[in-house]
């Protein structure tokens, strides 16, 4: 999982990949916004559990790429993954305890020495060495890893609270809300910013009129907020964080 879009960088990666190990290589998504940590968090926090066990996570969405922030590679109950690291983790590895994280120092691991590839040089070929039962020594050992701040959501009698988790590419306003939490409902208020919106909640999008916000659950159990046919982000001009009330 990158940020690089349809760059040849995806290929490069994939063929040094290739010449370490002959495991299947899956793109999960290269459409990350540029830089854009917090999404990919969440992206990959909701999609690790369709994938097979001991499938080797490997994730380059790294705007510090060449400073001093660490490369890592964690062993979990689970999974593995291998990612700068910047928080980009945080998500996933609070349901994935992690069992090792190492720094990934080792230069005999690595494939080349630019400052500004990384994901060319350290990242990818750690992910292959450890489809073959290399881990620890891909470098030393670490005992913790960097985390991103965020809102944790809750729930009380009057509400449910959280925060814009992310943006789906049409503009779909995904949060961190279950939608378990909402789902007897047949409207709520939603406090964003310093507005306030009555919103019906449904169960797709066109049981709304076009142009009409709605409330409803996506495909992995959260509040999703939406407008049919048009988008919501723009409608309800919030940014990514942005802590998000649910009132009944």
């Amino acid at each position: 999982m990158t940020d690089w879009g349809n760059s040849h960088y995806v290929g490069i990666c994939k063929g040094v990949m290739r010449q370490i190990t002959d495991a299947e290589i899956l793109d999960l998504t290269h459409n990350i916004s540029p830089y854009n940590v917090r999404e990919a968090m969440y992206i990959l926090d909701r999609s690790v559990d369709y994938f097979p066990e001991k499938t080797v996570f490997l994730i380059v969405v790294d705007f510090g790429v060449g400073t001093a922030r660490k490369a890592i590679a964690v062993e979990t109950d689970k999974y593995y993954f291998v990612a700068p690291d910047n928080g980009i983790l945080t998500l996933v590895l609070e349901r994935h305890i992690p069992r090792k994280i190492v720094d990934l120092v080792n230069k005999k691991y690595h494939f080349g020495t630019s400052r500004t590839f990384h994901g060319r040089d350290i990242f990818s070929p750690a992910a292959a060495y450890i489809t073959k039962g290399i881990f620890d020594e891909l470098g030393t050992r670490l005992p913790n890893y960097a985390t991103l701040p965020y809102r944790k959501a809750h729930l009380t009698p009057n509400g449910a609270y959280g925060e814009v988790a992310y943006f789906d590419r049409f503009g779909n306003i995904e949060t961190n809300i279950p939608f378990s939490w909402i789902a007897e409902k047949d409207a709520v208020k939603i406090n964003v910013g310093k507005k306030t919106y009555e919103v019906p909640v449904v169960e797709t999008y066109a049981d709304v009129d076009e142009g009409e916000l709605l409330v409803h659950e996506d495909s992995t159990g959260y509040v999703e907020i939406a407008v049919n046919k048009g988008i919501a982000r723009e409608k309800l001009k919030c940014f990514e964080g942005n802590e998000l009330e649910i009132l009944f």
